[in-house]
């Protein structure tokens, strides 16, 4: 064994190597065998340390690594979550900042008062009506007990409605805008247009003013003022969606189509402009109730009427004895059209004005008296207000050439008689096909 004790020298044996000889004793020998062991034996454990601390160490790595991904696994959403809700609160709250700050400045108000001065305008010549016998809905032949409403177009009180409202009336009972209440008169109605007159015997009075519907686009803003379900000096507004309008393919009536609500109650009362002024009659809805469809007679014809009932107590209208229809799309190419404006003579009867003026069926009618003719029911409206007994200019293209014309118009005959003419007109028509294909 090797003394770790102290030699003669009193040094260690390891202290003095240079002294130190093994190679002559059986110690040196046994020493020689044995140090090499012993420095072997602390080299491994040098090694199996750093082992254990590189195990220990990846250990660490793995479990840090996974600590992260389950980390991120079930906090991710959460922060994303409270990312994106800090997000759109600082968005939601910058635009609620900005919107208080911009409506500060009144960017709408002048919109909000173009609204308030068109009903302060028109509601005072607003009335509501009841009435025994007439139906007062929206749409005419379906009732409301004689509900509907009106507007005051002279000083002297003549008021404008549809006939609808006081078709076969015992009495009538206007409500005016300041609670006054009158009986009314109706002075005459118009079936045609379905459009009366009626007046009250009251002062202090404040009437409407007729627009141009004629002026009107489409898109431009109206207002719809009556008393829907009996709620008197209701206002809706809208756009116009159209123009010459027609509720059939046989209806010569030519309608405004707005989205204006109006409903049961609406009849007979105003459709206005953004200036106030009366461009329309409200008289009837698409369907059963409000779908965001409902026509108004316009003011070119209304006024028309209203003049005459209220003046005369009647209607007259002229007639040129022609049926014309709208232009089709086969038509362009048939005739060589430029577009579809205008209306073809679809029929001339043999006892009518027509029959003996250079017309002839298959005539597009262009213009009448200059004024542009845009559809057949405009054609008619046309006709109608023309001086009776008139001579009258026709711009016609005929196989796609101009031509303008020389036609007179009469007064209209009755309508039990035009009905005549036409059941006769359409007998012989079939005679006449019986008659070929024989």
């Amino acid at each position: 064994m090797i003394d770790s004790g102290r030699n003669g020298t009193g040094k260690g044996i390891m202290d003095n190597p240079e002294r130190f000889d093994v190679s002559n004793n059986d110690q040196g020998q046994d020493l020689q065998q044995q140090v090499p062991v012993t420095r072997n034996t602390n080299h491994a454990g040098r090694h199996r340390t750093h082992d254990d601390a590189g195990v220990a160490g990846g250990l660490f790595w793995l479990f840090a690594t996974t600590m992260l991904a389950l980390a991120a696994w079930f906090l991710g959403p959460l922060a994303i979550e409270r990312f994106q809700y800090a997000a759109t609160k600082g968005r939601v709250t910058a635009e609620y900042d900005n919107a208080r700050e911009m409506l500060n400045g009144l960017p709408l108000h002048d919109v909000s008062q173009a609204f308030e001065l068109v009903a302060q305008r028109i509601k005072p010549s607003v009335v509501s009506i009841r009435s025994s016998g007439g139906s007062g809905s929206s749409e005419p032949g379906q009732g409301n007990g004689g509900q509907g409403s009106g507007v005051i177009m002279s000083e002297d009180g003549y008021i404008v409605t549809n006939e609808h409202v006081v078709a076969g009336a015992s009495f009538v009972k206007v409500d005016l805008h300041d609670r006054r209440q009158f009986d009314g008169v109706v002075v005459g109605q118009d079936t045609g247009s379905d459009l009366a007159v009626i007046k009250i015997e009251a002062t202090g009075l404040l009437p409407a003013d007729w627009g141009d519907s004629d002026s009107l686009s489409v898109g431009s803003m109206v207002w719809a003022v009556g008393s829907p379900y009996g709620l008197e000096q209701t206002v809706t507004s809208g756009i116009l969606s159209a123009k010459e309008r027609g509720t059939s393919q046989q209806s010569s009536r030519e309608y405004l189509q707005t989205d204006a609500a109006v409903n049961p109650g609406n009849s007979g009362g105003p459709l206005v402009n953004a200036r106030g002024e009366v461009v329309g009659i409200n008289t009837s809805i698409f369907g059963e109730q409000f779908l965001g469809i409902s026509f108004a007679i316009p003011s070119s014809i209304a006024k028309f009427v209203f003049e005459q009932i209220s003046q005369t107590g009647k209607v007259t209208r002229s007639y040129l004895g022609v049926r014309p229809r709208a232009v089709r799309q086969d038509d362009l190419s048939r005739w060589n059209l430029p577009d579809l404006n205008g209306a073809v003579v679809d029929e001339i009867p043999a006892d009518g004005p027509a029959s003996n003026s250079p017309l002839q069926i298959g005539d597009v009618i262009r213009k009448w008296n200059g004024k542009d003719v845009r559809t057949f029911n405009t054609l008619y409206s046309m006709i109608a207000m023309t001086s009776q007994n008139s001579v009258a200019k026709v711009d016609v293209l005929r196989n796609g050439q101009p031509l303008t014309l020389e036609v007179q118009v009469v007064e209209r005959p009755p309508e039990e008689y035009l009905l005549r003419q036409r059941f006769r007109d359409r007998r012989n028509e079939r005679r006449r096909r019986d008659s070929n294909n024989r």
